[in-house]
């Protein structure tokens, strides 16, 4: 009985030794699975932190691309052809089923928002991401889901979508955001298609003031820029008043008016004459490798904005290696490529200091004529070898450095384009231009009321075809009349078919990062310096004349 009784208790002693360590070893697992779960919420929130981080500069963590910069081709490149590409009422989207991804594209085809679902987020709802990453600047429902918005500085945008709007959502996707080009795409949607054939014309006013004829072309025709010439500037008071109430005519519309001029310095000048005059391009050329070109283009920028001009028809990059030209001379900083590349860039870098945009001339490069492109059209006969190593070589380096604004002349380039003037020949402004040397800014005729045109084809044709061949701007610089001609020109071609509102959209879209990049605004100027600004002419033409 003793014997039953002893392996009874062991028994019991046994039982209750499992259920002990047992327990024990549950105990152990509900500590390791909290261990793993607190070790799990930690690397989330540290891949979280990365991902604000890397959102910063446009960008998510373990991805190349940069919102506002990288282009779709750049995507495709790496990840192959997209599973769908579509247009919607907010624009072009892309996505790829398999990499989670989904892309936002401008007009241009320039990847504006990056938008990835995150499955490793299942762990972080709501009131953790809060502690995580702070409040965020904005809240709201997309879908019946909680979206998370973080203004992180001026150009970047982080957004967190939840997967439902409980507040123990957590979250389902991430999004990155460039939202200068956001802006731009919802002004574009918003823009009726009078307003953005407006935006591809830039024309002259005829008379010191600003009369009702040019008054209704900025108000019910939408022009989007104007420029100004000698018979505009008779005074400092009375220029001043006319730019202001340019500006003022603008009051109601979408964007702000280009105003410009063509400044180069030298005889070829318009502000009013008590501006004393900045020394030519050739005199800054002469002084060791034009060391003071920028503090020119300087100079000039500062002029400029003083009368609330906000962009310059110069820097002037055609080499001048034909003493017989009629037209270019001293408006060329010399005869060697690199020269002029050199001070060339340096004055636009100048003119850019003072938020005036250089709009660098005359592609594909007038140097090296013996026409007049105002009387009639130059045929220039050099090889491509000849002109990538002279004409082109200062426009390749200015894009190189940055310049985001061309003026094509019209020139007749027979080793590129036999039939066709550069300033509307896709050979030379797509091809060449856009593909081979990687220009994607605003791209400007010279004058289309000029010989070269006038004698060989007409206005509509040149300004249709320019637009077509990949060009921005429509420059009219003379007479109302071939404006309305323009206008309608491009009206009948779009009914047509030639030209589609897409290929419209893609110009809008360039315009309106210039006058955004350069802060474009239309607000009036009260005085100019004349004093200031004439005391800095000057003491810098006496340092370009002593060569110090």
């Amino acid at each position: 009985m003793r014997k039953v009784s002893r392996i009874f208790l062991l028994l019991v002693v046994g039982a209750l030794l499992m259920i002990a360590i047992g327990c024990s070893n549950q105990e152990n697992d509900k500590n390791e699975q909290s261990q793993q779960k607190e070790i799990r919420y930690k690397q989330n929130e540290q891949a979280l932190i990365a991902i604000h981080d890397a959102a910063e500069t446009g960008q998510l963590p373990n991805k190349p691309w940069q919102v506002g910069k990288t282009t779709f081709q750049q995507v495709q490149e790496q990840l192959g052809k997209a599973d769908n590409v579509e247009r919607d009422r907010k624009g072009i989207y892309a996505s790829y089923k398999k990499e989670k991804l989904k892309l936002r594209l401008t007009e241009n085809k320039k990847v504006y928002k990056l938008r990835i679902a995150e499955s490793k987020f299942v762990d972080i709802p709501q009131a953790r991401a809060k502690e995580v990453l702070g409040v965020p600047d904005r809240m709201g429902l997309v879908d019946g889901q909680t979206a998370f918005v973080y203004d992180l500085n001026d150009e970047h945008q982080l957004t967190l979508l939840f997967t439902s709007a409980e507040n123990d959502a957590t979250i389902a996707e991430i999004a990155v955001l460039h939202k200068p080009s956001a802006e731009i795409q919802e002004v574009i949607q918003e823009m009726q298609l009078d307003e953005k054939l407006g935006q591809l014309i830039l024309m002259g006013v005829q008379g010191p003031q600003l009369n009702s004829v040019a008054k209704r072309f900025i108000q019910d025709r939408h022009v989007g820029g104007i420029i100004l010439f000698k018979r505009n500037f008779v005074s400092v008071s009375q220029s001043l008043s006319l730019i202001n109430d340019l500006k003022q005519a603008n009051a109601n519309a979408k964007t702000p008016l280009f105003i410009s001029a063509d400044e180069e310095g030298g005889r070829v000048t318009r502000l009013p004459k008590e501006l004393v005059r900045t020394p030519s391009n050739r005199k800054i050329g002469q002084v060791e490798n034009g060391k003071y070109a920028y503090d020119v283009g300087e100079l000039i920028g500062r002029k400029m904005s003083a009368f609330g001009l906000n962009m310059n028809f110069a820097p002037v990059l055609d080499v001048d290696s034909n003493p017989n030209n009629p037209v270019i001379g001293d408006r060329s900083y010399g005869h060697d490529a690199q020269l002029v590349s050199k001070a060339g860039i340096e004055q636009a870098k100048g003119l850019m200091s003072q938020h005036v945009i250089p709009v660098v001339k005359h592609f594909p490069g007038h140097g090296d004529t013996s026409v007049d492109s105002h009387i009639d059209l130059p045929v220039i006969k050099h090889t491509k070898e000849r002109l990538k190593n002279v004409e082109l070589y200062p426009f390749k380096q200015a894009i190189e450095g940055g310049v985001n604004a061309i003026m094509v002349g019209h020139l007749l380039v027979e080793a590129y384009d036999p039939k066709t003037p550069a300033s509307f020949s896709k050979i030379i402004i797509s091809d060449l231009l856009r593909d081979e040397l990687q220009f994607d800014g605003v791209v400007i005729t010279d004058d289309l009321v000029m010989g070269a045109i006038e004698k060989n084809y007409t206005i509509e044709d040149a300004a249709v075809q320019s637009i077509v061949a990949g060009g921005d701007i429509l420059l009219v610089g003379h007479k109302y009349t071939p404006v309305d001609e323009l206008l309608t020109a491009l009206q009948t071609a779009m009914r047509e078919g030639d030209i589609t509102e897409q290929r419209i959209n893609q110009s809008v879209e360039r315009i309106l990062l210039l006058k955004q990049q350069y802060k474009v605004v239309d607000i009036p100027q009260e005085q100019v310096p004349v004093e200031e600004l004439n005391e800095q002419t000057k003491e810098l033409t006496k340092k370009i004349q002593s060569g110090i």
